[in-house]
């Protein structure tokens, strides 16, 4: 039977000295302030940055003005005042809105709106470019015309009608700021269609939508975007950064040009709102409008209201517990609060912000999904489906139709005949309950893939609807009827709840499923293709935040918040494999990239062909693959628009460049703190090597964490190796030429895509840097055999599919052998106009063949140009005369370099060849002779968010003398990372020494250290290595260690750090380390972590959502341990061990006592 949740007050808990003291509190009526709705899962009402966090509300229940200063409100039973109150008051009946967005806010903080909806603009509708100053503040605009806003037609909204088809409208306002001081936050809300840029006293402030900078006055948007608020819905909030250096106080200047996408357009608007925030009562402008959702003191808690479970707990000023809400197992946007006709505890679909709670009310809602017989997938026989788990006063109703069951749906009261493919979809219906999650199955016949499957089910009306569908055109006249079909529904940017089940190929077994949200992705394949590129996006509102699973074989994360289905655009129904070959090709080059994973697509049943699924190009995937947050990256693309962030920093890098000569080393130095030099290069050798011509004034990105510098993205490259569009010998296009353009074309190759290539090639080291990546690639990565047998085995994992797949889109299946052969051909003959396109731009007269010979591998190897390892016995490259290679002799533990022999017989590790002839040459290392021992003992990779003290590692001089470690070197796995000691770094005899990456961040957390080396400028990561070399390259140590077991899991993110057993034991052996207790021993002794003074307050226990299992970290001690549920009952006791088994305990709210004779601590944990 359905496991169904019913809303109700629960315990709160409290410490007095040794005991756990059980306080019940039911629903008082009594109550002055109650906590009246709560939503754990917000995705509708915004704040005022724009986002969505959750909220609750408190409702004043007496006949007076109550005053909340120094209330108190928490989720956390042993610290009741988490968050307190500032002096605010709320009126007798009255509300307040709390965001528990985990922001702290408790100033009482005053909104002001400068641009409201009707505010009086002047405008222009173009036929030609405005002037360029008509953004600026003293721009003559009284020939303009003027209207009130919004601007657009056909909406319904518009208080200023233009002509239907306009393609862009360019308008002005003036508003006065008084108090600029006082500001601190300006934000615009725009309802919008479909693009805009916005800029305050000329400085833009805020895009969507469209590139150009600016945009031309007839340019077209990206996709359609719709306008909100004749929908019903709110306009979308831009929260614009450093307010104060682009207003000025008194009068100032908001300009807008809003775009469409076509003259295809079905309609088109512009209602600007401009809002600020200030810290102190201001009398600009004018009230906010209850649209935009402000409110005067927005408080922001210092936590955040767990989706799965929580406890609100409010307090007086006295600390005595007022009420107290457990809220659990929420759905999105779904709130919890007091009914406002019995007084009880229910759920409400429709939440009611600043008002009394909805008559439209729920007393429980459905925890489990129904339980169907048959799991989905592959089926070799027909079946009778059952569908189960309804109790008493509950039905399933079901549909075979894909359409989502309603109460007017099928009942079910016998199984199901499956004996074809067939969706099935059913979920639990009971009076006076929310409606039941839905779940979906596919089950499909004669599925024999060789590759991953996946399956997609959703309302046929949300895909093929001529209104709704996001997959089809839409009604006649709206679309133009030319490819490809701008106005169309699949150009609008459109979102549909979609079921998605991924297949594991080798079994058939089903890998992961949830429900998501779903879009048409791409831009001109869109409509060139009937088969359309999909991206589907993990919500909360339905109900999967992220997609945790290994999707992707060449990745070390399964977190994605986004995937796409891509098509592959314009290799469709050709090779169908040219941009996973291409971009796959780069793997292991340092160039952010996605992954790819075929799979065999059914839609509704259907077979819908071959897909490659794909990560997200965004945030979230640089965010996994550099293990950095996602929150503070900058991702800009085209001509530094904004896609996360902000484009400040880049463009003033980009006015600089621009302006500068960088054949002065000082001013490329600059340049090269800023930009990572390498990834650059690769990332502008590796595209005009595939001569991708769709590049660089399209599909390019870039972006940059705050510890990091620029770095740009691989993507979108299936317009090189010959696509069908472009002639047969491809391979000889100099797309050297093309990169350099100094007057290209609008597209593809304007102006602003090549200024930052053109400038940087005038630094001679930046040339010959290039020139030298070139022909390292060109040497290894680009031979004609390793990149024709790559294509081969791209080609063999999607060839089982390929038959079908033509046959489903009617395509004709010799086509793949034809642009496959072209590929090939392209990698044969590239590299020989590669080299000649190198020669002519860069006037290089010869090339001559460098040979190393390395009989001593066991020893050593040698590195290229800081790029290639070279550790065969014979290898061989082709480089430029008067371009001088970089050789460095590598020795392995143990061995030091001794010298060259050959055409060289230098004695330095590092030395610049000139090659004028052909040139060999070979490493000689012998035994180091006295080899030093230094230890690499502590390793802190990812501290807690407790005690964020920044990545640092620890030193351990076991010798009897101090040793000098001046110019020694640190590194984590990737070569290019280096930190160097500084001169005069000294560790003393049975001594340590602490190296960090953030000398403030760690003298915070660990003020008794003394001294500290650092700052390195890198970071190691969860799956990484800690290497140290002497001042001669000499590799003294080395760990390679991950987060994953046999290593000690603890150290990723809970606290504690690695730490060596002993340095007499084998640091790269995973048994030799353990995790400590609290935050690591830093300039301390290992042995100081099992010993600590209070063993009972140092352990510490994971996760706090529990499945099966539950972890204990601390002393190495028993203690003795006291599990009781939520009513106080006990319900088991034991002593604690590293890992116990819990999977037998039942979904709910449970404490753990933990005690010895003297001490005990209490953990509040949720099983599910």
């Amino acid at each position: 039977m359905t496991d169904t949740q019913t809303p109700n007050k629960k315990m709160v808990f409290k410490k007095y000295v040794f005991r756990l003291l059980f306080l019940f509190t039911g629903v008082l009526f009594a109550q002055t302030v109650q906590i009246s709705e709560v939503v754990s899962s917000n995705s509708i009402d915004t704040d005022e940055d724009g986002d969505t966090p959750d909220w609750f509300e408190l409702y004043n229940a007496s006949s007076q003005s109550i005053s909340l200063k120094d209330w108190t409100i928490s989720d956390d039973p042993d610290n009741l005042s988490m968050f307190v109150f500032p002096d605010i008051s709320i009126p007798s009946d009255g509300y307040l809105r709390v965001w528990a967005s985990d922001k702290d806010r408790s100033e009482i903080t005053s909104v002001r709106t400068f641009v409201d909806r009707g505010a009086l603009f002047n405008y222009l509708i173009p036929t030609s470019e405005p002037p360029s100053n008509w953004t600026a503040p003293n721009f003559q605009d009284g020939s303009w015309a003027q209207g009130t806003s919004g601007f657009g037609y056909d909406d319904g909204d518009d208080a200023t009608q233009v002509p239907t088809g306009t393609r862009s409208v360019y308008t002005r306002i003036s508003f006065q700021v008084t108090d600029l001081e006082a500001l601190t936050q300006l934000v615009l809300d725009m309802d919008y269609d479909d693009g805009f840029v916005a800029y305050i006293n000329g400085n833009e402030v805020a895009r969507a939508n469209i590139t150009g900078v600016p945009p031309a006055f007839d340019s077209g948007t990206f996709t359609d975007h719709e306008a909100k608020i004749y929908r019903g819905d709110v306009p979308e909030r831009f929260s614009i950064a450093n307010p104060q250096t682009v207003l000025q106080e008194g009068n100032n200047t908001l300009a807008i040009q809003v775009h469409n996408v076509s003259e295809w357009s079905s309609d088109m608007t512009l209602i600007p709102f401009l809002s600020a925030i200030f810290s102190r009562p201001n009398s600009s402008g004018t009230t906010p409008p209850n649209l935009l959702n402000f409110s005067n003191g927005s408080l922001h808690t210092n936590f955040k209201i767990s989706s799965k479970s929580d406890q609100l707990l409010l307090s007086n000023p006295e600390g005595e517990l007022v009420d107290d809400l457990l809220v659990e197992g929420l759905k999105q946007n779904v709130s919890m609060g007091i009914s406002p006709q019995s007084g009880n505890l229910v759920y409400f679909l429709e939440t009611t912000p600043g008002a009394p709670n909805s008559s439209e009310e729920y007393i429980g809602v459905f925890k489990d999904p129904v339980v169907f017989s048959v799991p989905g997938g592959r089926l070799i026989a027909p079946v009778n489906l059952e569908l189960s788990g309804a109790s008493e006063g509950q039905k399933i109703h079901y549909t075979t139709d894909a359409s989502l069951p309603t109460e007017n749906s099928p009942i079910y009261t016998s199984p199901i005949r499956i004996a074809n493919n067939q969706v099935v979809r059913a979920g639990f219906f009971a009076t006076g309950y929310l409606p039941a999650e839905i779940d979906s199955k596919t089950y499909l016949f004669n599925a024999n893939h060789e590759i991953d499957f996946v399956t997609l089910v959703t309302d046929p009306d949300n895909f093929f609807d001529a209104d709704t569908g996001i997959y089809v055109t839409g009604p006649p006249g709206t679309f133009d009827t030319n490819i490809p079909y701008f106005g169309a529904n699949f150009w609008e940017d459109w979102e549909r709840p979609i079921h998605f089940s991924f297949y594991e190929k080798e079994t058939g077994d089903l890998g992961v499923a949830f429900n998501t949200g779903v879009k048409i992705y791409g831009a001109w394949s869109r409509g060139q293709n009937a088969q359309r590129s999909l991206a589907v996006f993990a919500r909360g509102k339905y109900g999967t935040s992220e997609f945790d699973y290994p999707f992707f074989e060449k990745r070390s994360y399964d977190k994605f918040q986004a995937l796409v289905l891509r098509n592959s655009g314009q290799a469709w129904l050709k090779s169908t494999i040219r941009d996973i070959t291409l971009t796959s090709l780069m793997e292991g080059s340092g160039l952010d990239l996605q992954a790819y994973t075929p799979v065999a697509t059914y839609l509704n049943g259907d077979y819908w062909g071959l897909y490659n699924l794909r990560e997200k190009n965004n945030e979230h995937m640089l965010a996994s693959k550099h293990e950095i947050d996602a929150e503070g990256i900058d991702l800009l693309t085209a001509n530094a628009e904004v896609v996360e962030g902000t484009n400040q920093e880049y463009s003033a890098l980009i006015n600089y460049i621009s302006s500068t000569n960088l054949s002065v080393e000082a001013n490329f130095d600059y340049v090269r703190e800023r930009i990572d030099i390498p990834n650059y290069t690769m990332y502008q050798v590796a595209q005009i090597y595939i001569n991708n011509q769709d590049w660089p004034g399209n599909n390019i990105k870039f972006w940059k964490h705050p510890e990091g510098k620029w770095r740009w993205i691989l993507y979108d490259t299936d317009f090189g190796f010959s696509p069908w569009f472009r002639p047969s010998n491809d391979y000889v296009a100099n797309t050297l030429e093309f990169a350099l353009e100094p007057y290209g074309p609008g597209w593809p190759n304007p102006a602003w895509s090549t200024l930052l290539f053109r400038k940087l090639i005038e630094n001679t080291g930046f040339r010959n840097g290039f020139i030298n990546r070139y022909a390292d690639e060109l040497n290894t990565r680009f031979l004609q055999e390793n990149v024709k047998t790559h294509i081969e085995s791209v080609l063999a994992k999607v060839a089982p599919e390929l038959q079908a797949h033509y046959a489903r889109w009617n395509g004709n299946f010799d086509d793949v052998g034809y642009y496959v052969n072209l590929m090939k051909v392209f990698a044969q003959e590239r590299p020989q106009y590669a080299r000649s396109h190198l020669r002519s731009r860069f006037n290089l007269t010869a090339e001559h063949r460098l040979t190393i010979n390395n009989t001593q591998q066991d020893r050593g190897y040698v590195e290229v140009n800081d790029n290639l390892k070279i550790d065969q016995a014979s290898w061989f490259g082709t480089y430029f005369e008067n371009v001088p290679v970089r050789l460095h002799a590598i020795p392995l533990p143990g061995f030091v370099f001794s010298h060259w022999s050959g055409s060289d017989d230098k004695i330095e590790a590092s030395i610049d060849v000139n090659l004028q002839s052909a040139f060999q040459i070979r490493p000689n290392f012998v035994p180091a002779e006295t080899p030093l021992k230094l230890v690499i003992n502590e390793i802190n990779y990812k501290s807690s968010d407790e005690k964020d003290a920044g990545d640092w590692v620890e030193l351990y001089n076991p010798n009897e003398s101090a040793l000098d470690l001046s110019n020694w070197v640190l590194k984590d796995k990737q070569d290019t990372n280096t930190f160097v000691f500084p001169s005069a770094t000294t560790i003393p005899s049975m001594g340590f020494l602490v190296l960090v990456k953030n000398g403030s961040a760690f003298s915070v957390a660990f003020p008794s250290v003394d001294n500290p080396i650092g700052d390195f400028d890198f970071g190691f990561g969860s799956d990484d290595a800690v290497r140290l070399f002497d001042d001669k390259g000499v590799l003294i140590d080395e760990v390679f260690y991950t987060s994953q077991a046999p290593w000690p899991e603890c150290a990723d993110g809970l606290g504690p750090t690695l730490l060596l057993e002993s340095d007499d034991l084998d640091n790269a052996l995973a048994e030799s380390w353990f995790c400590g207790d609290g935050y690591g021993t830093p300039g301390l002794d290992n042995a100081t972590a099992s010993t600590p003074e209070n063993p009972v307050e140092e352990i510490k226990l994971y996760p706090n959502l529990i499945t099966d299992y539950l972890y204990f970290v601390g002393p190495a001690l028993e203690m003795n341990m006291r599990v009781y549920d939520v009513m106080g009952k006990l319900v088991f006791a034991q002593k604690t061990e590293a890992q116990m088994e819990v999977s037998f305990l039942k979904k709910g709210i449970y404490f753990v006592q933990l005690s010895d004779s003297t001490q005990s601590k209490t953990f509040r944990i949720v099983k599910h």
